[in-house]
């Protein structure tokens, strides 16, 4: 049972409100949180709950924290990747698509509203700072599920304000900083949810799910049923229809979509026992690969990205499935990745660690020059755990640097991750964390995930969100785009939300 729809459909069922996937910040936040629920496939395990009253108490403690943390650093993009070699093959299910590289096109019938700030020529060489924008509103939004540049500016979907059932909606920003709803036909999307956007040879694909969670039983015997997955096209950002056959789907779970060079690769499982991977030449028509056993024995996906020559796929090995509550076994799997020239053919790459037992790879993040793995491991201090990789084959554990649930400090000359709240462009890797004792935001910067620089703050620094857990605006997500950021903040209990254009400078 996938963990990301065990969490949502939990807090639904329970509190009917589904306040949208946890992000991998919140879930370390909460992690002190005792009784709590199982956290993301192949994270670290928390303590043990007890029963009904202990998921009610868990769930209670998620919604309240979500209110006040809520960390999302969501990224898309093309990137490095491993150099040309052969491996088992994996078919497909159905007819084989033509696989073509994905250029973001297409034209937003809307007319985007005059730009507040100038939009800034990208910087492609190293950031030395960043500038940020004075704050401005972004109109009538509940939560932001995904935003991207497209099309020479950016495109966001949310959910709509106000409504009693799920509805998404879409904006567009030609600076970053003045956002403009656009005129969607909701029609396509009956009480859905919307988890990403990703840009394609046509147009966009949003990726989500339609419905209420169906659960049965109760305490430690819950159990939910996946809600239907939901795929989207779009030309133009505006026009969305359905895709006609999303059949090879049924009974699944996406874990991750992503778009390179060879067509979009969408991975995730029809239960914790069969992991699963698609593929799409524009995101139209998908084919469900049929996975090499000696390859895929036991495997669990949480990620997939898109690399400047393949494919690098993100999981473990023989990890536990998650529960909804009571008793959760002790993770005995291994952290594992595979990787791929084309998305069809994978090869399982090497992640090394001291005993390798009770870890598992969660996010990927790359660089211009290396890559950093974001997981978990059963002897790390919080759970969490990180790694590196210069090609996306093999790769080395790496320390934590954070500076809170105990971690300690990392022996002098030793690589290190200032923050495990992760994003990049491709090139760049930004590490978001707490910056100082009066609960500031800091950022660093990377472009191998082992030497990291600091980035200085100018332009309007006095209107910076804080950390959550200080006063007035809090940073709620952030985003890596061309040229520096777009960061979404939030007042206490969501009373205001405000967006920041945060520039690089070269």
């Amino acid at each position: 049972m996938n963990d990301d729809r065990l969490e949502g459909d939990l807090r639904a069922a329970l509190l009917q409100d589904d306040p949208g996937p946890m992000r991998d910040e919140l879930r370390r936040r909460v992690a002190a949180v005792p009784d709590e629920m199982a956290p993301r496939r192949g994270l670290a395990r928390l303590p043990r709950a007890s029963g009904w009253a202990a998921s009610l108490r868990a769930v209670a403690a998620v919604v309240l924290i979500a209110a006040i943390i809520g960390i999302a650093l969501g990224i898309r993009g093309s990137n490095l990747g491993p150099a040309s070699s052969a491996g088992p093959s994996a078919t497909l299910t159905g007819p084989a698509a033509t696989a073509t590289g994905p250029a973001p096109s297409g034209s937003p019938a809307a007319t985007p509203a005059p730009s507040a700030t100038p939009v800034p020529t990208p910087i492609t060489g190293e950031w030395r700072g960043l500038s940020w924008s004075a704050p401005a509103a972004f109109p009538n939004f509940e939560a932001i599920d995904d935003i991207v540049a497209w099309n020479g500016g950016y495109i966001a979907a949310a959910q709509v304000l106000g409504l009693a059932v799920q509805q998404p909606g879409f904006w567009n920003s030609s600076d970053g900083t003045t956002w403009t709803p656009l005129n969607v036909d909701t029609t396509a999307f009956p009480d859905s949810q919307i988890n990403g956007l990703v840009p394609t040879t046509s147009g966009l694909l949003a990726w989500g799910w339609a419905g209420e969670p169906v659960c049965s039983g109760e305490g430690e015997g819950m159990t939910c049923e996946p809600r239907p997955v939901m795929l989207w096209t779009s030309p133009d950002g505006i026009s969305w229809r359905q895709v006609a056959d999303i059949s090879r789907f049924n009974g699944a779970t996406i874990d991750g979509i992503t778009a390179g060079s060879q067509g979009l690769v969408a991975v995730g499982d029809t239960g914790w026992e069969q992991p699963a991977i698609w593929v799409s030449a524009t995101g139209a028509t998908w084919q469900r690969l049929t996975l090499p056993s000696a390859t895929f024995k036991d495997a669990h996906f949480s990620d997939v990205r898109a690399t400047a020559s393949g494919y690098v796929l993100a999981g473990g090995i023989g990890n536990s499935a998650p529960t909804s509550g009571g008793v959760q076994l002790p993770d005995t799997g291994s952290a594992a990745v595979w990787w791929s020239l084309d998305g069809r053919t994978w090869t399982k790459g090497t992640v090394n660690r001291t005993d390798g037992v009770g870890t598992s790879l969660g996010s990927i993040y790359v660089g211009a020059k290396g890559m950093v793995a974001v997981g978990s491991a059963s002897d790390a201090k919080g759970g969490d755990a990180a790694w590196t990789s210069t090609d996306g084959r093999t790769w080395q554990p790496i320390a934590n640097a954070e500076a809170y649930a105990g971690v300690p400090t990392p022996a002098p000359g030793v690589p290190s991750v200032p923050s495990f709240t992760i994003s990049d462009d491709g090139t760049h890797l930004l590490a978001v964390g707490m910056g100082d004792p009066v609960l500031g935001v800091s950022m660093w910067v990377s472009s191998d995930g082992v030497t990291w620089q600091q980035l200085p703050f100018s332009g309007a620094t006095d209107t910076i969100p804080r950390w959550p857990g200080g006063t007035g605006l809090a940073i709620d997500t952030a985003y890596v785009v061309p040229g520096g950021l777009i960061v979404i903040g939030r007042g206490p209990f969501d009373t205001s939300k405000s967006v920041w254009r945060v520039t690089a400078l070269p």
